[in-house]
Order: structure tokens, then C-alpha cells, then sequence
């Protein structure tokens, strides 16, 4: 069996991303990460075009979504960001530099195969053509294993620890906590989930839809993207 170290063909959403930096002659950056996110989405629709498979168009996708991310926060530098939105966007710049140096290490390493002598265990072999003669130990049960050993390494060092606090939180308890504090005096929404975290947010905006859809409240909003405000229906004499 010929043994031949040949990844060039793969296209990966990775691949193609540092593809478009080197083209344009840049450093691993958010800014240069922001600057190709038109020719990424161009490649992405030449995917879907040639019909690519699901899965594939999947991993594009997931890249795709976070440099829509990055571009925003270039654009609008004062955008808000959740800690998890910046989490995304350090670890997809850190994961496309570890991705480049394993780009170098594969040029390397092709470099070492093609130079002869190689070593071999007897001299009449050295007539022969370079093969990739494993041992009878390494199964791919245990390439397999070893590779996860390999990446759980990995993982330690570059994923950071979060420790992540469940809550509950139930509807109607939010209900009841917004007609305690609304009254006939508008309230900005803002105002109303300040120091609230993602899914409390979400409650509460449920909570406000219910409340609304039963006329117990008004909201209004004067034009697109402007303050939500929230106040309590007068009762009826």
C-alpha cells in the first residue's frame, strides 16, 4: 500500500477562509477577518449552486454566521456583545491560526517524505518505493483513541472554563413580576431587563407578548429600532 500525505483538495470552510487572508496578503486578524467575509459568501453560493451536500454546507454556516458577527462589530464598534459572541469570534480567529500552522507543518512534513534515502529496515529495500508499513498494534481503534488523547490536550489548553449557572424561570412568575411594576407611566423596555441575562430577556419579552395579547398592557414604539415602551392599561370605570 502506497502511502501519499495529500490533504490539497479539501475545502473546508477553514481552508477557504485562510485562502481569501493569504490572497490578500494579511495577517490573521478581526479585521481581516471582517474584510473577507464577502468573497467567504461568495464561495458559499457557488456551494450551494454545485449542489454540495448538507453536512458540508452546514460547516460553512457555522463559519459563516460568526463573520457576519465580526463584520457587524467592525462596522458598528460601539455593538454590544455578549461575553459568549466574544468568546466566538477570539475562538474563531484562534482556531484559523492553529489551522495555518498545521497548513505549514503539512508542507513541512511532505517535504521530509520526499527525501531520500529514507529509512528503511533493510538496504535491498532502498530500491523500493517509499510505504506506509504500520505496526500490527495500530489499529484504527487505536489511531482513534490516540487522536482523541490528542485533542483533549488541545482542548485544556486553548478552552477557556466557564462555569454555566442553570435557571429556571417560569412565564408566569415573569407575568405577574411585570404588572407589579408597570404602571400608567410608560417604562422603557431597556429599563426592564437591565442586569438580566439572555434567557431571563427572552421570558420577559414572552411575558410582555402574553400581556399585550390580553390587553392588559400597551407597547409602543415610535420608529424601527427605537425604545420599546411598556405601560399598564388604565381600568375601565
Amino acid at each position: 500500500m502506497l502511502y501519499e500525505l495529500n490533504l490539497d483538495g479539501f475545502q473546508g470552510p477553514l481552508q477557504k477562509l485562510l485562502e481569501l487572508i493569504e490572497e490578500k496578503k494579511m495577517e490573521i486578524t478581526i479585521v481581516s477577518l471582517a474584510e473577507v467575509t464577502g468573497g467567504f459568501f461568495d464561495y458559499l453560493k457557488k456551494l450551494e449552486e454545485a449542489g454540495v451536500s448538507h453536512s458540508i454546507l452546514a460547516d460553512f454556516l457555522v463559519v459563516a454566521s460568526k463573520l457576519i458577527l465580526i463584520k457587524s462589530k467592525v462596522l458598528l464598534p460601539s455593538l454590544p456583545l455578549t461575553e459568549e459572541e466574544e468568546l466566538d469570534i477570539r475562538g474563531l480567529e484562534g482556531r484559523l491560526k492553529i489551522y495555518q500552522e498545521f497548513k505549514k507543518a503539512q508542507v513541512h512534513i511532505k517535504g521530509l517524505w520526499r527525501v531520500s534515502p529514507q529509512m528503511f529496515s533493510r538496504e535491498y529495500l532502498m530500491t523500493k518505493e517509499a510505504t506506509f508499513y504500520p505496526p500490527k498494534s495500530a489499529t484504527a481503534e487505536a489511531l482513534a483513541k490516540a487522536v482523541a488523547r490528542v485533542a483533549g490536550e488541545l482542548e485544556k489548553l486553548l478552552k477557556p472554563v466557564i462555569k454555566v449557572k442553570n435557571e429556571i424561570i417560569h412565564l408566569k412568575q415573569k407575568i405577574e413580576e411585570v404588572l407589579k411594576r408597570l404602571t400608567e407611566i410608560p417604562m422603557g423596555f431597556k429599563k426592564m431587563h437591565e442586569g438580566k441575562g439572555r434567557s431571563e430577556l427572552i421570558v420577559l419579552f414572552l411575558a410582555i407578548l402574553h400581556l399585550v395579547r390580553d390587553q392588559l398592557i400597551s407597547a409602543d414604539q415610535e420608529g424601527q429600532f427605537d425604545e420599546i415602551t411598556i405601560a399598564r392599561k388604565p381600568k375601565e370605570a
